[in-house]
């Protein structure tokens, strides 16, 4: 099921009206219209709003993987596409009801998770495994080079970008689950 039409679905379960959605996401309805006839691109910034807006993480955009709860298997994985942007979340745990999550992460050149910097409850770490990753930590910019890590409380407003001309790839962690 594409992105679309998953937010249509839990909107509809919600009871709420795309005029609704748009109106508590702060975006217009004709985006919500556009997204879920899958002719728009949300950015992952949509993405959050519309989540927070429908009350569900931004995991219940992801396509559904076949899990046993303990193992989940490459081809198994949850994945969040956006469509032509070069962006790929994994989910690499089961599921969001567990303590941690582990996330990851595909960025093409030029490609970065929120625009504007966030937070949320909890700690976060991240390992680049390729290419390179620009990440803002509050007023502190860092980059990172393939087996670097950091680590950090993630109420502090932060955001990636990948700066380079190659895809960069990351294992994030998580918790409490926030995705």
């Amino acid at each position: 099921m594409s992105i679309g039409k998953r937010i249509r679905t839990i909107r509809t379960m919600r009871g709420m009206s795309s005029t609704q959605l748009a109106q508590a996401a702060s975006v217009s309805r004709g985006l919500i219209s556009q997204l879920e006839l899958d002719r728009a691109n949300p950015s992952i910034d949509t993405l959050r709003k519309i989540a927070t807006a429908l009350d569900s993480p931004i995991a219940a955009f992801f396509d559904e993987g076949a899990t046993n709860g303990i193992v989940v298997r490459k081809a198994e994985r949850k994945t969040l596409r956006i469509p032509r942007s070069g962006l790929t979340y994994q989910l690499l745990t089961p599921d969001l009801n567990r303590q941690i999550e582990f996330i990851l992460i595909e960025l093409g050149p030029g490609q970065g998770g929120a625009r504007e910097p966030f937070g949320h409850p909890g700690e976060e770490s991240a390992l680049v495994l390729e290419g390179e990753l620009h990440v803002w930590i509050g007023d502190e910019q860092h980059v990172l080079r393939p087996a670097d890590t950091t680590s950090f409380n993630s109420g502090i407003p932060h955001r990636v970008q990948n700066e380079g001309e190659t895809k960069c790839v990351l294992v994030s962690a998580i918790t409490p689950p926030h995705f």
